[in-house]
């Protein structure tokens, strides 16, 4: 067992790769990043090499604790970490390390119910060119430093709050305009911006709470509830804040004070994204709402587009509103499926509009052998310059052609991300799935359709006999 350490963790010997750890190295981290490559122009590029990164995060896994007296016991629900790196290939599928709080240079210890890796995202926190890694926890926040190795390194991030109930979001952007990365922590009842960059120690710059208005208090389950991107067509990045059970929503743009209200609300929801759908230069804002009743269907879903202006959301604009029974999408509202419980965007045809990718977790043949067990399924929504369009709209089921099939009963999810691990331009759709043994699918794409099986990978569990899997392996960094 180690203690618990507020400053970055220095390293000696030569550079080693340590199982089931991140990697050591000598020297500080500016010295590490002096000799690795130039800076990486991804937020999520954790080793410099001009690929995007995948880090999935397992938080109820148990991980084997090894005391003074040599004795092993279990810290059930203590959670890992992991990266699958991108390459030519896309995700990598093998390989993979679960990085704990017992592994060799991540701060903290592993505790029974600390859920390190509850909440992930990423961005370059110390402004030493190379991404890094937030992992929420259990009333912590850690800092995983990147370097030319990847991974290397970590501090618990400071907290002048010194409050129990941090940690529960994290979105990083630049919220102030200065090319740093910064970072919005959820509290249970509050969000507050950590300016970066952050020293080697964890500090910010400063802190500053971010008024959210007074329908907004609740920030227990957040993550998927809050997104970052551009909304006003500047260079700074904007946040939209959903509330809790359904309640509206607001956009909080950025500035060189930091985060501001916009008059403005929307609809609430479960889930969000930002995306230039109409490719005027404003990013426009998805809402997934999974628990919508749409005549007597209860949970049947629905999906709000509100478009973007200099003042936020447009109010100007009518809002489009997606169900499965808009033209175009095909399939029909059903109770229980749940669509827009997740929804992520990308340009997956390459005509310069970004595509709008809907979860529906509760969708299934009415002929499946095991209806509430095994299903869910995603759509693809094109645009175009009037926006988001149900014309072409494609629906991929569970068990669709393309598709991995694992051995058993599996569902996909409310779980949504596009990333391009390859680098041929062409985003995969990353999808976390609840199966026998959970795994992540990297499903490639082409010309805004699932390609099939390259660039498609399966990304499992790492095998370590120190760690379980974890039910819950698929927490994605946003």
């Amino acid at each position: 067992m180690r203690r618990h350490i507020r400053h970055a963790i220095a390293f000696a010997a030569a550079a080693t790769t340590l199982s089931g750890g991140i990697v050591a190295s000598t020297g500080t981290q500016a010295e590490a990043a002096t000799a690795g490559p130039a800076p990486t122009r991804y937020s999520d590029d954790f080793n410099g090499d001009g690929y995007h990164d995948l880090a999935v995060g397992s938080p109820n896994a148990d991980v084997d604790v090894t005391g003074a007296d040599g004795a092993t016991t279990k810290a059930w629900g203590a959670g890992y970490v992991t990266v699958s790196y991108g390459g030519k290939y896309g995700a990598q599928k093998t390989g993979l390390k679960a990085v704990t709080q017992n592994s060799p240079g991540v701060p903290g210890d592993p505790t029974a119910n600390g859920r390190f890796g509850q909440v992930l995202t990423n961005g370059d926190f110390n402004a030493d060119g190379y991404a890094d890694l937030a992992v929420g926890a259990r009333g912590q926040v850690s800092l995983l430093w990147g370097s030319r190795t990847g991974l290397k390194g970590g501090t618990l991030m400071d907290d002048p709050m010194n409050w129990s109930d941090i940690g529960t979001a994290l979105k990083a952007g630049d919220f102030t305009g200065d090319g740093k990365t910064d970072l919005v922590v959820g509290y249970s009842t509050s969000l507050r911006l950590f300016k970066g960059p952050f020293k080697a120690d964890g500090t910010p710059v400063s802190t500053q709470k971010v008024d959210t208005g007074r329908n907004y208090p609740v920030f227990t389950d957040a993550q998927d509830r809050i997104a970052v991107g551009r909304v006003n067509k500047g260079s700074i990045d904007d946040l939209v804040v959903l509330g809790e059970e359904r309640k509206r929503g607001r956009v909080l743009l950025g500035g060189a004070s930091g985060l501001r209200q916009t008059p403005a609300t929307i609809r609430g929801g479960n889930s969000v994204a930002i995306a230039d759908f109409d490719k005027d230069g404003y990013g426009d804002i998805a809402v997934g709402d999974a628990q919508s009743t749409l005549d007597t269907e209860r949970a049947a879903g629905v999906v709000r587009v509100n478009y973007g202006s200099s003042n936020g959301a447009d109010e100007d604009r009518s809002t489009r509103v997606f169900t499965e029974d808009t033209a175009g999408i095909p399939g029909g509202v059903q109770q229980g499926d749940r669509f827009g419980a997740s929804v992520a965007a990308a340009d997956l045809n390459r005509d310069g509009y970004a595509e709008l990718v809907v979860g529906a977790t509760g969708e299934r043949k009415s002929t499946c052998e095991h209806c509430y067990i095994t299903g869910g399924g995603f759509y693809v929504l094109k645009s175009s310059s009037r926006g988001v369009t149900g014309t072409g709209a494609t629906f991929y089921a569970y068990n669709a052609s393309g598709l991995p099939r694992p051995t058993g009963t599996y569902r996909i999810p409310s779980h949504l991300k596009t990333t391009d691990l390859n680098n041929d331009k062409q985003p995969e759709i990353t999808i976390p799935v609840r199966s026998t043994v959970p795994e992540v699918w990297s499903v490639g794409t082409k010309s805004g359709k699932v390609a099939g099986a390259s660039p498609t990978r399966v990304v499992k569990p790492p095998v370590d006999s120190q760690v379980s899997a974890g039910t819950e392996f698929g927490v994605l960094a946003h």
